[in-house]
């Protein structure tokens, strides 16, 4: 028993084993040969079910018909079968009807007159050495069939037999309940046969011959339906960084592949864009550095061909000092873009009051904000009825909040008043900053986010680098938050800082 278990599991593990092949090897093939292979698993497999079915009836059509002319041939042989009063059998040469249509040959057929107890009592046909069974056609016709039907394939023992096999049909002859005469008739079946060897023979070579139609039909489609795939990807081919303006073709179909080009163009689109800002950035960046670092050079140079006193050399140290700390804020605000460049995985995040951090980020600024004779106004609108926290990295949202109040100070004319409003909501919590400088243009409104945007020609005096608001946009991405700026109705600027509540 543990034998046979122990037989059985491997062969079922062998199976499993050979099943995982064949998908592995299906899986790595193209898709149009797995789309076409498919259709013709599927479509062969409904084609040759319905074929069988449809075989299998027209044989039992076939078959019901030749017992239907057997029958009726019956029924004329049996009247020509006369039965005395006393039971006395007369059987007189058989006048057949040789105009008759049947799908036998009537001179081959072999009729006997049979009584229950074996006794033949008449033949027509050369039987030759050929008996057939009795016992068990007066046992059914006994229990109230009207005939019966038997195929002999055994036909050796009949001479000049004309097909591989005969069709015997028996009759009783006397109306008692249980006959004691019948009547038994046997013709080829050769029509029949023929009949059925021709459809098998249509269905061995049609079946075979749709399916190679089929297989060239599915690579043809699939080949077509797939086109549009192979020039998008030729045209991806071609695109490199210094081509990204181009786009792959669009179909005209309006189909999954019609989409897929979209969304391709669309992606391609975004890294456009993201390759030109990263240039652009690149471009400032280097700009902004080279600035500091030529003034020192120039300074340096100066001092190295001059003779110099410790009062030159103050002033040497103190402008290379103005410098470092420039390039050491310039440093600072790229590691910082870098950090938020690379995703939540850089982020530390913890559940948050907004309040607290809008208070912290006041302080840090107080001091700017002192030495411009600006004050800050902070206000609390609660619409929730309720304190609300958010979850987010407190390092990177407080730098949002600095960044912010110090752009609202930076342009903001000196003795004047920023107003900071927290509001909380239902579903979010909501941070305005409100300034009374100069406002932002409307044409730069689009552009105030991005990486070394500066302001209008009458705010280059305002030092920065522009990177202070492209850094807060995109920490307020990376929280899934929103910061839009918008000018005020007199004058000045607003921004808007949104997040969802916990």
């Amino acid at each position: 028993m543990r034998l046979f278990l122990k037989n059985s599991s491997t062969r079922w593990w062998a199976l499993v084993t050979f099943l995982k092949k064949i998908l592995n090897s299906f899986s790595r093939l193209s898709i149009r040969l797995r789309l076409t292979l498919t259709f013709v698993v599927i479509f062969g497999t409904t084609t040759i079910l319905f074929n069988t079915f449809l075989f299998l009836f027209m044989i039992q059509t076939l078959q019901q018909d030749f017992d239907d002319a057997l029958f009726n041939y019956s029924v004329d042989v049996s009247e020509s079968i006369e039965i005395g009063i006393k039971g006395d059998l007369k059987f007189p040469p058989l006048k057949l009807d040789t105009g008759k249509v049947l799908p036998f040959p009537l001179g081959t057929a072999l009729i006997q007159v049979i009584h229950s107890s074996g006794t033949v009592l008449a033949r027509v046909g050369d039987f030759g050495d050929f008996n057939p069974s009795f016992k068990k056609d007066f046992e059914r016709l006994s229990h109230g069939e009207e005939e019966t039907y038997r195929t002999i394939s055994n036909i050796s023992k009949i001479p000049s037999a004309e097909a591989d096999s005969y069709r015997l049909i028996s009759v009783p002859l006397d109306n008692s309940t249980s006959p004691q005469v019948i009547l038994q008739i046997a013709v080829p079946m050769t029509l029949l046969d023929t009949q059925i060897a021709n459809r098998l023979t249509m269905l061995q070579i049609g079946i075979p011959l749709v399916l190679l139609i089929a297989t060239l039909g599915g690579l043809f489609f699939s080949s077509r339906a797939l086109a549009p795939v192979k020039s998008m990807i030729s045209a991806a081919q071609g695109i490199d960084a210094s081509e990204l303006s181009q786009r792959v073709p669009v179909p005209s179909a309006n189909d999954e592949i019609k989409k897929l080009s979209l969304t391709l163009n669309e992606m391609l689109a975004r890294i456009h864009q993201a390759f030109q800002s990263q240039e652009r950035f690149v471009a400032d960046a280097s700009h902004q550095l080279l600035t500091p670092l030529t003034i020192m050079k120039g300074e340096i140079e100066v001092m190295q061909k001059h003779e110099f006193n410790q009062k030159d050399v103050d002033g040497f140290l103190k402008s290379s000092l103005q410098e470092i700390d420039t390039l050491t804020k310039i440093v600072k605000d790229m590691l910082l873009l870098a950090r938020v460049d690379a995703g939540l995985g850089a982020l530390s995040l913890e559940e948050l009051h907004l309040d607290d951090m809008v208070l912290e980020a006041i302080s840090r600024v107080e001091k700017v904000a002192n030495a411009k004779n600006i004050r800050l106004k902070f206000d609390i609108l609660d619409e929730a009825e309720g304190r609300k926290t958010v979850r987010g990295d407190y390092d990177l949202l407080l730098n949002l909040l600095i960044n912010v109040m110090e752009n609202a100070i930076k342009y903001s004319p000196e003795n004047e008043m920023i107003s900071i409003s927290l509001i909380w909501q239902k579903d979010i919590s909501k941070v305005v900053v409100m300034d009374h400088g100069v406002g932002i243009p409307d044409e730069q409104l689009p552009y105030i986010f991005e990486r070394f945007s500066r302001g209008s020609n009458a705010e280059r005096n305002a030092k920065g680098f522009g990177l202070g608001l492209a850094i807060a946009q995109k920490i307020a991405i990376l929280h899934h938050a929103k910061l839009y700026a918008a000018n005020n109705t007199s004058k000045g600027a607003q921004f808007h800082f949104e997040i969802k509540n916990i």
